[in-house]
């Protein structure tokens, strides 16, 4: 089982590690305008463990210390319906980092939204500005990206939703 969790590991290390540099290289080829940078293509988990973690801590972490987890929040959730929004759980001894997988034409980009600590959701960029407390992870994107859904979802969290299926 280990040795499962360890290939899955690398396996999704290395699909953050293309995204970001197909990510990198769209940017380039479509953004002429775009001012040159020195700095190498990184993506934002690489961005977050290099934020959140010293050099040493991060040469120290091991597979079993991140857990990589898919969450899916929608409206037929029992008990409590949600709007429809996917996530990426990166659960670090430091905290989890949430992620929205994104959809593009190279691939998938995983796109940092939030930072977790137990039942504390902040910000990527500062662990002092927080949204709240929240019980679950689709309570939290329900707060966060809902009033933005409920124009294409408007029926979901009503009780005609479920009448309706």
């Amino acid at each position: 089982m280990q040795m499962l969790r360890y290939v899955y590991f690398i396996w999704l290390m290395a699909m953050l590690v293309a995204a970001s540099y197909a990510r990198a290289q769209d940017a380039e080829r479509w953004s002429n305008d775009a001012p040159q940078r020195n700095e190498r293509p990184h993506d934002d988990l690489t961005r977050w463990l290099e934020s959140h973690f010293s050099k040493a801590e991060r040469k120290a972490l091991r597979s079993d210390d991140l857990d990589f987890q898919s969450v899916y929040c929608g409206c037929y959730d029992k008990p409590v319906k949600h709007f429809p929004y996917a996530m990426v759980v990166v659960r670090t001894p430091k905290g989890d980092l949430l992620m929205r997988p994104e959809r593009t034409e190279g691939g998938t980009l995983y796109t940092a939204v939030a930072t977790r600590f137990g039942q504390q959701y902040c910000s990527v960029e500062s662990e002092s500005d927080c949204y709240g407390t929240f019980l679950d992870l689709c309570a939290f994107t329900d707060f966060r990206f809902g009033p933005a859904l409920l124009a294409y979802f408007p029926t979901c969290k009503s009780e005609d939703a479920e009448e309706s299926r």
